[in-house]
């Protein structure tokens, strides 16, 4: 089984809903993603660049897969799930063109980076 590489993004992040698009920042680092499912918006970001929203969920720390993945690649996010759903640790997944990404809460973090570890995946924190 393939176990990969993850990075720990520096900053707090946080997943907003909103009724309508927020404005887009320039960010030096980061990950930000705008999903419209038609009825609402949400969005995933560094907290600071948080916009107005009616609802919030906040404090997450974010994980990058070394990437590039391949489009071909199976079970990435299956095993990473996995090692921590076992370990009782939630998560938020998304996923770019290159890789995919992990939010798990801050009060959590400490167990994710263990678990993943104990699980055979090498974890870059900072």
């Amino acid at each position: 089984m393939n176990r990969w590489r993850l990075k720990l993004l520096p900053g707090v992040y946080a997943v907003a809903k909103g009724s309508c698009k927020p404005p887009l920042h320039e960010l030096e680092n980061g990950v930000l993603a705008i999903i419209s499912d038609g009825k609402s918006y949400t969005w995933i970001g560094p907290q600071d660049y948080l916009p107005a929203s009616s609802r919030v969920q906040s404090g997450f720390r974010a994980l990058e897969v070394e990437g590039p993945l391949d489009f071909e690649l199976t079970g990435v996010i299956a095993g990473i799930s996995a090692v921590l759903a076992k370990a009782r640790v939630p998560i938020f997944a998304l996923s770019s063109y290159d890789t995919d990404y992990i939010l798990v809460p801050g009060s959590k973090l400490a167990a994710a980076v263990a678990a993943l570890k104990t699980g055979g995946y090498v974890v870059k924190t900072i």
